[in-house]
């Protein structure tokens, strides 16, 4: 489709721009010492036909299309002998109209009064169809901009999806393997906890899949998956392991990326309770403030311990996926403060 009938506001635009381009062959008329009738009458007549006319510079723009290889220099003669053959039907329409309407009342001298005026008509017409046919190289480039920028921005959300889908690919399997090294671990030693641990994994694995699929889902979601989790985790670890809930009624509603806080629960059983001969208490928190969500994921460590150097794999990863959606918007803060590793996430409410 042309361009310029592609929006009515751009064509109303094009149209109104004309307005002042009759005004001025009305007023060159009246310098000839033309009525202003007979001006008006011509310049309006005139505007109509090139207001349609010259747009059709946009199929030579298609035509002949700007490449920096060629320069522009390699299209004038051919946007030299489109603008003179423009030029003449313009200043032909002209005698024309002129004809037509000089038995009109007040009228009957236009033929005689557009001759001396043919030569200037005829530079205008030629002028005005170099400036459409500017105007339509200028909206061919910026259609080509647009165009860049939508694929460029379709390729970074394909890179973005492509990338969270494999960062999931790999923490899944290690939530697999964690939790059968614990079966295993059980097996001899107390073979019902063992059977109890298949149940709710097999439950935990069916649910962890569920959400998987999806980018988002409500923070009560992922809790109620981490809830399965824990339990798994308590049948091993037995009174060594206590849950601190603190979450807010309006965080429960609020979107997340999904399995996000798996990860840090999982890190928080295994370099904090499972290092410690009396364990200790995993402490999460959930908030909803001024539309963002605030998560907080703490558990005690041995404080003799060096300190972890950078983020583990499981909170790097949630660091990569939280910036890979939200940017700037996003910040993922882990330290140790008094015999606690504390792990705190903030990012924008996600619209469902």
């Amino acid at each position: 489709m042309h361009p310029l009938f592609a929006s009515r506001a751009r064509l109303g635009a094009y149209l109104l721009g004309w307005a002042p381009i009759v005004g001025l062959l009305a007023a060159l008329g009246t310098l000839q010492g033309w009525t202003w009738a007979e001006a008006l009458v011509l310049a309006l007549g005139l505007g109509l036909f090139g207001a349609f006319l010259f747009p059709t510079a946009w199929y030579l723009c298609r035509a002949l299309p700007l490449e920096p290889s060629r320069g522009v220099g390699a299209h004038a003669p051919a946007w030299i002998i489109a603008a003179v053959l423009m030029g003449g039907l313009w200043t032909g329409f002209a005698r024309f109209l002129a004809w037509s309407l000089q038995n009109l009342p007040g009228l009957h001298q236009l033929p005689i009064r557009i001759a001396p005026a043919m030569p200037v008509l005829a530079g205008l017409g030629i002028l005005l169809y170099l400036a459409v046919l500017t105007l339509h190289y200028l909206m061919a480039a910026m259609e080509r901009s647009r165009n860049a920028e939508r694929v460029e921005q379709e390729l970074r959300v394909l890179a973005r999806d492509a990338e969270l889908k494999a960062l999931r690919a790999q923490l899944n399997p290690h939530f697999l393997f964690n939790s059968l090294n614990s079966i295993s671990a059980l097996t001899t030693r107390d073979p019902g906890r063992a059977r109890d641990m298949c149940v709710l994994l097999s439950d935990f694995l069916r649910k962890s899949l569920k959400l998987g699929e999806h980018t988002s889902v409500k923070l009560s979601e992922e809790l109620d998956l981490l809830r399965n989790y824990l339990a798994i985790e308590q049948i091993r670890f037995g009174a060594r392991l206590a849950i601190q809930w603190e979450i807010s009624p309006e965080a429960e509603r609020a979107d997340i990326p999904a399995l996000l806080l798996q990860p840090l629960v999982e890190n928080a059983i295994k370099h904090g309770i499972a290092q410690l001969p009396e364990g200790g208490t995993i402490r999460l928190r959930a908030a909803l403030t001024a539309g963002r969500v605030e998560l907080r994921v703490e558990n005690p460590v041995d404080p003799d311990a060096p300190e972890p150097q950078g983020l583990g794999m499981g909170l790097r990863h949630v660091k990569q996926r939280l910036q890979g959606r939200f940017g700037n918007q996003a910040w993922v803060e882990a330290a140790i403060r008094e015999g606690q590793y504390r792990v705190d996430l903030c990012f924008p409410v996600e619209t469902p």
